[in-house]
């Protein structure tokens, strides 16, 4: 799509990849607000010539609307929009030259016919009955991102990841994105589809697509492996076992041992699993914890001053 912001000009400037977008919709070209109220969640967006390299699936941006200039005529009785986010998008491959899509939402249905870059998108968060004004968007000065708030003549631009989580925090985190991966998480050979897929995938999807593994069978299978014992705890020798559940088997939980937003290939494949419980996952996560050694057999880690050896499964 070419949802160009024609109010606000500014000089074109080469900013530096961030893998989030911003992505300048123009309401009097192309109508958000149906497409929001329609109930589609994938679609196309035009991005600037200059970073069509730089989109990988696993991305993530914002719709950020302008000043909304419609006539009567166009607005047919629907309400003006402020200036404001009004969704957060997930970017699902690499850009391509194409045609638009969504006769129905253009102004001028002829821009549907236009070959521009287009990077295809799921709407992942839709904001219309509760946009993030721009009026109102507090910003730190780490936080700031000129083209977010002063907006430009152009379709894409790098967002600040800074000004990305504010906004995230804003509308309740990375929890309540509709992130949805429709890969199989069954085998060895998907996992490893998804860790290509995803490989330079943010932070926020990574984990998800951790969590979505996790489910899985490869994870399920994992844990019957360590008899659903906590192997921190059996290295410690501590009981190993959690509560039972309905179904008669111990609670456990299944831990990266390299973090899956660490782009490292590997990391999404159960040679990096380990099983803990709920206590030694948190401080895995956040305690005094140093990986000393990682081999085709085992991990060694250092917790609080004490040397553990975990055999792999």
């Amino acid at each position: 799509m070419n949802r160009l912001e024609p109010v606000t000009v500014t000089k074109y400037e080469k900013v530096k990849p961030t893998n989030y977008w911003t992505f300048f919709c123009n309401p009097r070209k192309w109508y958000i607000d149906e497409f929001l109220l329609s109930g589609e969640i994938e679609d196309s967006f035009t991005v600037s010539d200059y970073h069509k390299n730089d989109f990988k699936a696993g991305q993530l941006g914002v719709i950020r609307v302008g000043i909304d200039r419609r006539n009567k005529k166009q607005l047919a009785g629907k309400q003006r929009l402020d200036r404001g986010i009004y969704a957060v998008v997930e970017i699902l491959g690499t850009a391509e030259l194409m045609k638009g899509t969504q006769k129905e939402y253009w102004e001028d249905e002829s821009d549907e016919d236009k070959v521009r870059y287009r990077v295809p998108i799921r709407y992942i968060k839709r904001l219309l009955r509760t946009p993030i004004l721009l009026d109102n968007l507090v910003l730190s000065a780490e936080e700031f991102d000129k083209f977010l708030i002063e907006g430009q003549q152009g379709s894409s631009m790098p967002l600040n990841p800074l000004a990305f989580k504010k906004i995230i925090d804003i509308v309740g985190g990375s929890d309540t994105l509709e992130l949805n991966f429709n890969e199989s998480n069954e085998d060895n050979i998907s996992i490893a589809k998804l860790q290509k897929k995803y490989f330079d995938a943010v932070p926020e999807v990574k984990e998800r697509v951790s969590k979505y593994i996790e489910r899985g069978s490869i994870a399920q299978d994992y844990k019957r492996r360590t008899g659903f014992k906590c192997q921190v705890c059996e290295a410690l020798g501590l009981t190993p076992y959690s509560f039972k559940k309905p179904n008669g088997e111990y609670y456990i939980e299944t831990h990266h041992v390299i973090p899956v937003s660490k782009l490292q290939i590997g990391s999404l494949s159960k040679n990096n699993l380990i099983t803990v419980c709920a206590n030694h996952h948190r401080q895995l996560h956040y305690g005094i914890v140093e990986l000393i050694d990682n081999n085709h057999a085992r991990f060694v880690f250092k917790v609080d001053d004490q040397v553990l050896v975990i055999n792999k499964h």
